[in-house]
């Protein structure tokens, strides 16, 4: 009776240990109903972003940025959008396609504007996403600024 207790507490203890935060996977396209919250983002902020990397592991890249864009004056930076487009397309050759991703962080500067950080993963590397977000008085929330790097080593504070 002892050995079943003892064995019985050991196989809590593993399933325990595999669903510990350590070894929590990060965001999924197929798993939605775990998406992270990053404190004071709002959620359609957050659900543009989740969005965007759902159409990106789905290898619809340039869906991706006109959804993400929509009626941001950005639209109309038809060059610099292209050339997200194709550094995008050239880092999933580089660095093998987009897995998952998650929310890392943000910097709230007031109500209105927001910079929100995501650590995407790809087959053989990680990338660091930044997109600024302004609430416009007549649009509502728009994306001003993407831009992405392999830089996420940046994400690590100084010692």
């Amino acid at each position: 009776m002892k050995k079943l207790a003892v064995l019985t507490l050991a196989f809590m203890f593993s399933i325990l240990s595999a669903y510990s935060q350590e070894g929590k996977l990060p965001l999924s396209a197929s798993d939605k109903a775990k998406k992270v919250s990053v404190l004071g983002v709002p959620q359609v902020v957050l659900d543009k972003i989740h969005m965007f990397f759902d159409n990106i592991i789905a290898n619809k890249i340039e869906k991706a940025f006109d959804e993400l864009i929509g009626e941001s004056p950005l639209k109309k930076k038809t060059d610099e959008i292209q050339k997200l487009i194709t550094e995008t397309k050239r880092a999933n050759t580089i660095y093998g396609a987009i897995k998952s991703y998650e929310p890392i962080n943000s910097d709230i500067v007031s109500e209105s504007f927001m910079r929100v950080r995501y650590l995407a993963y790809h087959t053989d590397f990680p990338m660091r996403w930044v997109f600024t977000f302004y609430k416009s008085p007549k649009l509502g929330w728009i994306v001003v600024n993407i831009r992405f790097d392999d830089l996420s080593e940046f994400f690590f504070k100084e010692d």
